[in-house]
């Protein structure tokens, strides 16, 4: 009998997304009848770029897994929830954690919103939550 040894290996993907935001992105694709969420980043705000998460149907997703040129997609998924990193942002993305958090009035939080952190050591952001600039 051969006994097979497995070794545990940590996947890294280029962002993190917290609990509190799964559950949100879940909730929110189930309400609109959806499958996928596109990350990507976007010239402008005050900081250069800006994050974007928007719904994406299943046929957009088809169509950008077929296009001619070879493109890698990262698609993270839990439960029924996925979100895909559009790829042409990827590289300012990488180490962005997406989180959700709810009004707290007593804490001074005065709306539910998804929040976005960059990883320091690939750019900073500013005060808005929204904007950033990846570092040289």
């Amino acid at each position: 009998m051969i006994k097979r040894i497995f070794s545990s290996v940590a996947v890294k993907y280029p962002i993190t997304i917290t609990n509190y935001a799964w559950d949100k992105m879940t909730e929110i694709l189930k309400q609109k009848n959806k499958s996928y969420f596109i990350f990507s980043a976007a010239s402008g705000g005050c900081n250069g770029f800006n994050y974007n998460l928007k719904l994406l149907d299943d046929e957009k997703y088809k169509q950008m897994q077929s296009e001619k040129r070879k493109i890698t997609i990262s698609h993270l998924k839990r439960n029924e929830a996925n979100v895909i990193i559009d790829p042409m942002s990827e590289m300012f993305l990488l180490g962005t954690t997406i989180d959700y958090i709810c009004e707290d009035y007593d804490n001074g939080i005065f709306e539910s919103k998804f929040v976005f952190m960059p990883d320091k050591e690939f750019a900073s952001s500013c005060g808005c939550g929204i904007s950033f600039t990846p570092k040289d």
